[in-house]
């Protein structure tokens, strides 16, 4: 009874599947089942597992702006050139140096000129406003000569036009005394003639009873018209006293006015003058500034023109070549035809330069800014495309070193154009054989 109690499958299966069962150990099915896992995780690990498509291109770096030729527009004689082909320089920096002397000169004679007439044109402010007569700081602490001097010139014409006012006043001042003369006089006069018509008025029947003789009385009546004449002529004379006060006012007035104007005109002209040199002085510092010459941007010396030091420069003659270097490169790839179909502007790149190797500095990340409306042949007569890929640096970085990157380094360029998983790819040869399978003539 306990034996047919443990009968099993194997009982009633065939002699053959009834000893390969009993053949197979626990541990054989073990690995079986291990395997069988296995390929069920990597099947599915393969299905959901993505990797990205890449295209592979050749380049190299190319300047994002077009080559920068330094000129001088004076020329001259070449004193330096502290910088070297193959230099990366910053922008300003200087490049070459020109001998400066004459134009250092003709700088500072205009300088002199300049602070001397801003000395003129202080003074001449203060004397045209009445004022007191204060220099800028710039010209009371670098040039006091000319202050001294144009002190002093203020002083003696202030002194001088004081002295020809205080004149004019005083002549004003006596025709003011003129006049008071004039009616105190005329106020005597007619007491005078006040008094004398008294005594004539006595006089007369003194006559006429022959006490005192006639002649007396034509005496007084003479000195009485006399009198009158006086006081006539005092009376019409304060008239005149008047418009010659008036007048010698009127002449202190026009001293004052006249140097006035004057101080204005030789101020406006002075000024024009001034102004006149300042241009000058720009366009003169202009030229010192230019006998430095610099560089417009930041880049590297791509070829010295000119290489003799004291030789002559012409104006306008090409010195040096620059090419720019931006805060990002430009790549510019080929790419066959048959791949250019999956790309566009603004896909990921990675661009990696054949001069660092990529396992120790890696590469830079970039994106595709342009592609070529159309194909273009290479030396060879092979078509590609015109891809233009912008890095977002320019330069490579390890730790705290930096490698630059100049135009004309060589680029392998990887654009990302999509991604599938790996199970496409392995099953891609399968499926493309299933397509074209029993479709041949």
């Amino acid at each position: 009874m306990s034996k047919r109690g443990n009968w099993s499958d194997a009982d009633y299966a065939p002699d053959v599947e009834a000893a390969i069962v009993q053949s197979v150990s626990p541990k054989s099915r073990l690995l079986l089942f291990a395997i069988l896992l296995f390929f069920v995780i990597a099947v599915t690990w393969a299905r959901y597992a993505v990797i990205d498509e890449v295209t592979h291109a050749d380049g190299k770096v190319v300047p994002s702006s077009r080559v920068q030729v330094i000129q001088n527009l004076e020329g001259g004689i070449l004193k330096q050139i502290p910088v070297t082909e193959g230099t990366i320089v910053e922008v300003g920096q200087v490049v070459l140096r020109i001998e400066n002397t004459g134009v250092s000169a003709s700088f500072g004679e205009l300088q002199a000129k300049r602070f001397n007439l801003l000395g003129i044109v202080q003074r001449l402010s203060a004397e045209a406003e009445d004022k007191a007569l204060k220099f800028s700081r710039e010209l009371e602490q670098e040039h006091g000569d000319i202050v001294a001097a144009q002190r002093s010139m203020y002083n003696a014409r202030k002194e001088e036009l004081n002295t020809q006012l205080n004149i004019l006043r005083q002549q004003a001042d006596q025709r003011r005394q003129e006049k008071v003369e004039l009616h105190n006089k005329l106020q005597r006069l007619r007491s005078s003639r006040t008094i004398l018509n008294e005594e004539m008025a006595i006089t007369e029947p003194l006559v006429e009873k022959s006490i005192v003789p006639k002649v007396e009385l034509l005496k007084l009546k003479r000195s009485y018209n006399d009198l009158v004449g006086e006081i006539e002529a005092t009376r019409l004379a304060l008239p005149r006293a008047d418009a010659a006060i008036v007048e010698a006012d009127q002449r202190v007035e026009a001293k004052a006015r006249s140097f006035r104007s004057e101080t204005l005109r030789e101020l406006a002209r002075h000024k024009a003058e001034l102004s006149s040199v300042e241009e000058m002085i720009t366009a003169a510092e202009d030229k010192v500034v230019r006998t430095e010459v610099r560089s417009p941007v930041k880049g590297v010396v791509k070829e010295i023109k000119i290489r003799t030091v004291g030789g002559v420069i012409q104006p306008g003659e090409d010195l040096m070549e620059i090419v720019p270097i931006e805060d990002n490169l430009s790549i510019e790839a080929r790419i066959r035809p048959a791949d250019v179909a999956f790309l566009h502007p603004g896909q990921d790149a990675m661009v990696k330069f054949t001069a660092y190797d990529f396992s120790i500095y890696g590469g830079i990340p970039g994106k595709v800014e342009q592609i070529s409306a159309d194909t273009m042949l290479d030396e060879r007569g092979d078509a590609f495309y015109r891809v233009i890929v912008k890095t977002e640096t320019n330069n490579l970085k390890k730790g705290d070193e930096v490698l630059p990157i100049i135009p004309g380094m060589v680029a392998a360029v990887d654009v990302i154009t999509g991604n599938k998983s790996i199970l496409t790819y392995l099953l891609k040869p399968i499926l493309k054989a299933k397509e074209q399978a029993l479709t041949e003539r």
